[in-house]
């Protein structure tokens, strides 16, 4: 339901080609709901086959003919039901990446260590992202200010669980 609403959040009030709705979700993958392209295309027939948007052929020039998406009254109507139902859930623990946590005492100290670096790599990754991102664009989209405060929460949870690894490495030997 969420990769639906973002679809149809992002096509109320602008009409977007396929492309343009991939580039949007590429530059903007913060929002919370990864969707390929694959996906997104897939996503974008069966909204149409419901009704919730449309599609038109259009032509820019000598461009190939693309499919134009907007949002139908079904789509609107389906949007606002359904935001209203999204944003009263506790969705703060629906995180699959973060479920395989729960098992890192099955692994030996010093490859759980190995492992949480890496983890740890690719999240700073994430948060040095997040932090180019201007404030006056945080402040128009909560998802990406959100995520940034769970990416510097994830940072510090990694860090102190590496310390407490490491100590467990030393008492052993």
């Amino acid at each position: 339901m969420t990769k639906r609403l973002l679809l149809l959040g992002l096509l109320r009030g602008q009409k977007l080609h396929g492309y343009g709705v991939l580039e949007y979700l590429n530059n903007h993958a913060a929002g919370g709901a990864a969707i390929g392209k694959s996906n997104a295309y897939r996503l974008l027939r069966a909204m149409e086959d419901e009704g919730l948007i449309r599609s038109a052929a259009e032509r820019d020039g000598n461009r190939p003919e693309r499919h134009v998406y907007e949002v139908t009254g079904a789509g609107e109507s389906y949007f606002h039901e359904h935001l209203m139902q999204e944003l009263a859930r506790d969705a703060t623990a629906d995180q699959p990446g973060i479920a395989v946590l729960n098992y890192l005492s099955e692994l030996e100290p010093s490859a759980a260590i190995r492992q949480l670096r890496q983890r740890r790599e690719k999240v700073a990754a994430r948060h040095a992202e997040l932090l180019n991102v201007p404030r006056d664009v945080l402040h128009l989209h909560p998802a990406l200010d959100l995520g940034l405060q769970q990416v510097e929460v994830e940072l510090k949870w990694l860090d102190d669980k590496l310390t407490e690894l490491r100590a467990q490495t030393r008492s052993v030997a």
